[in-house]
C-alpha cells in the first residue's frame, strides 16, 4: 500500500506546479485584456465614459477646436521585502565550534517596486472618439459606478 502511494505524490506535485502554471498570465496578456476592457468604452457618451472608468478623470484638457482629453493616473508603490542572505559555515573541522568562518551568501536587499498608469481619452462633440494608455500598472479599471446625482 505505501508503495503505492510513492508513485502518487510526483503526479501529484505535478498537477499542482500545472494548476499554478496555468493561472500565471504574461505581460502580453494583461496589456491586450486592458486594452480590450478600453475598446469597449470607445463611442460611448461622457457620461458613461465617467462611469465606465469609475471616477472623474484626474485632469482634463481642452483642445482649440473643441475636443477634450480626459486623463486618468494610477499609482501605486510598496516594498519588496527582498530575501536575507544566508550564512553557511566554510572550513573548520566537523561539526558544531570546530573552527572555519562564516560568509555571507546571495541575498536580496528590500526594493521599492512603482506601478503607474495614465490612460487618455479623446471626446469629440461628447464622445469617446479614442484613446490611449501607458504604463507598467495597467491592468484592470475598477468596476465602481459612479453615485446616482
Amino acid at each position: 500500500m505505501a508503495h503505492a502511494m510513492v508513485g502518487e505524490v510526483p503526479r501529484l506535485f505535478l498537477a499542482l506546479f500545472l494548476l499554478l502554471l496555468a493561472g500565471c498570465t504574461s505581460r502580453a496578456e494583461r496589456d491586450a485584456a486592458f486594452d480590450g476592457q478600453l475598446r469597449t468604452m470607445s463611442g460611448t457618451s461622457e457620461a458613461g465614459l465617467l462611469s465606465s472608468m469609475g471616477r472623474i478623470p484626474d485632469n482634463t484638457y481642452q483642445l482649440e477646436d473643441g475636443t477634450r482629453i480626459l486623463q486618468w493616473r494610477w499609482d501605486t508603490s510598496y516594498i519588496d521585502p527582498g530575501m536575507p542572505a544566508l550564512y553557511p559555515r566554510y572550513g573548520g573541522w566537523g561539526r558544531g565550534w570546530g573552527g572555519g568562518w562564516w560568509a555571507p551568501l546571495g541575498g536580496f536587499p528590500p526594493t521599492l517596486v512603482r506601478q503607474s498608469c495614465i490612460v487618455e481619452w479623446t471626446m469629440e462633440g461628447g464622445v469617446a472618439k479614442g484613446y490611449r494608455w501607458q504604463g507598467n500598472g495597467c491592468q484592470r479599471i475598477p468596476e465602481v459606478p459612479l453615485p446616482k446625482l
